[in-house]
């Protein structure tokens, strides 16, 4: 039973990280000022954080992955179409009831781009269209960088929120020195050293958690300082009941487009992991950089996004399960007696 518990918590640390970043950041709200004076540690953590993203991400699957050009169109319209129009529709009974916090928080996980490792691992598990997953991985998170912004913004507007053109234009220049420049940098280290970044993934890939868990940690103990914040922590029963709610469905509609468009069960199983979920990697950077002009706020739009994550990979797990009964079904009535 030990053995079960500590297997259980090294493959879930990553979620135990967030509860400790999101604890210890309400604990000592004044560390941040200490650890990160003037945004510089964030900085440079989300610098090397998308420097490595660049150097893992999977590019050469673009190049391989083009010949199923419906399950792509399907999957990166649901992503920055379905998913950006569904959030804003079914948030306006709400507008009045949420913090202005948590909507922009609600919205910025509304336009991010499917994740990478989570999504392929479970596609491959469940025994779907792996190429197709890691190609709508790679092509949405190098299309995200550009589009998330534009659309967060976007859907502010929308939401009766607008922002001003200097601060998008301020926040652009931010993502592209910030996300852009890097990836870029990442890529063309790739290129040279594509046998170490296959190697060395996993590594790099815990080195990138970390770094999220620090970016969190940071904005969750600056946002701490607010004597607001706590008075609001009431609020976010009825916004992380929403995103649950919304998760499901946007589940079953991701499966009904799959079935409508008699997509293969390898490909409605690509459909499911790369369609609905949304990345933690780019979302933090991303919203950090988008709301830096407003530490106060972040914390708690960034709450959000922490609760989706954690409850797309819970529902991720009862979906792989399910798919794998369902294929050891098919392969005993498809075994001779």
């Amino acid at each position: 039973m030990p053995r079960m518990t500590l297997s259980w918590l090294k493959r879930n640390w990553f979620l135990f990280g967030i509860l400790t970043a999101l604890l210890l950041g309400f604990l000592i709200p004044g560390v941040e000022l200490i650890l990160n004076p003037n945004g510089i540690a964030r900085t440079v953590l989300i610098v090397l954080l998308f420097l490595i993203s660049g150097f893992t991400l999977p590019s050469e699957a673009i190049a391989s992955g083009l010949k199923d050009y419906r399950l792509h169109l399907f999957v990166q319209s649901f992503v920055f179409v379905v998913i950006p129009l569904f959030f804003l529709l079914t948030t306006l009974p709400f507008r009045s009831a949420w913090d202005h916090q948590l909507y922009a928080g609600i919205f910025a996980v509304a336009v991010l781009p499917t994740t990478i490792s989570s999504c392929i691992v479970f596609t491959q598990v469940s025994g779907g269209n792996l190429m197709g997953t890691m190609f709508n991985a790679a092509l949405a998170n190098i299309i995200g960088v550009v589009v998330s912004p534009l659309l967060l913004s976007l859907l502010m507007r929308g939401g009766g929120d607008p922002i001003p053109a200097s601060e998008i234009i301020r926040i652009l220049k931010s993502l592209a020195l910030q996300m852009l420049v890097p990836i870029a940098c990442g890529q063309i280290l790739r290129r040279f050293f594509r046998d170490t970044a296959v190697k060395q993934k996993k590594r790099l890939s815990v080195a990138s958690n970390l770094f999220i868990l620090f970016i969190l940690f940071f904005a969750f103990s600056k946002t701490a300082r607010n004597p607001d914040f706590l008075a609001n922590l009431r609020s976010l029963i009825g916004p992380f009941g929403y995103l649950a709610a919304a998760h499901l469905l946007l589940l079953g509609m991701a499966y009904g487009g799959a079935r409508l468009f008699r997509f293969s069960r390898e490909n409605t199983i690509s459909v499911l992991y790369a369609a609905p979920q949304k990345t933690l990697a780019v979302g933090v950077p991303l919203i950090s950089t988008y709301f830096a002009a407003n530490p106060e706020i972040l914390g708690m739009a960034l709450l959000p996004l922490v609760f989706y994550h954690a409850w797309q990979l819970l529902v991720a797990g009862f979906v792989k399960s399910s798919s794998l009964v369902r294929e050891t079904e098919r392969l005993k009535l498809e075994r001779p007696t």
